[in-house]
């Protein structure tokens, strides 16, 4: 291991935001990031994060996921190379609270998007704050060193 990666992670990750922090009542679709932008990474974390909620919902439940597009406008789930199985991070059931998942890119298509699904039971007019990050790493190229 060099000093590079030692002491310079941020020379080796990206880090995006496709969710912006909100006050959500249902699905967000987050923005679409381009993968070229970051050297088409083979790899990526998806962070998900909840935060207070209002309207006194009983219960509450927020899955995010990865979905991809080869032109940022014709989405489709991401599933894990080899399966069937649909990128995402563990659901979310309490305010406060954050999961993350490590994602396989190496079949992915150029853009990628987080989406949060959002159930929120009972209350009056509930909302709770929801975000999400993707963190890129595992560029083919990495930095000059």
């Amino acid at each position: 291991m060099n000093t590079a990666t030692q002491h310079n992670i941020g020379a080796y990750i990206a880090v995006a935001t496709s969710i912006l922090p909100q006050a959500a009542t249902a699905s967000v679709n987050g923005v679409g990031l381009d993968r070229l932008a970051h050297n088409l990474p083979l790899s990526c974390v998806l962070h998900a994060v909840v935060g207070a909620e209002t309207g006194a919902p009983s219960a509450v439940s927020v899955q995010t996921k990865l979905q991809h597009a080869p032109d940022n406008a014709t989405w489709a789930d991401y599933d894990y190379p080899g399966s069937t199985t649909v990128a995402q991070t563990a659901a979310l059931t309490g305010v406060n609270t954050e999961a993350s998942a490590p994602i396989d890119l190496s079949s992915a298509n150029r853009y990628v998007r987080a989406v949060s699904t959002i159930t929120l039971t009972g209350g009056t007019s509930p909302t709770i704050e929801v975000a999400a990050d993707i963190i890129f790493g595992g560029e083919p190229l990495g930095p000059a060193v």
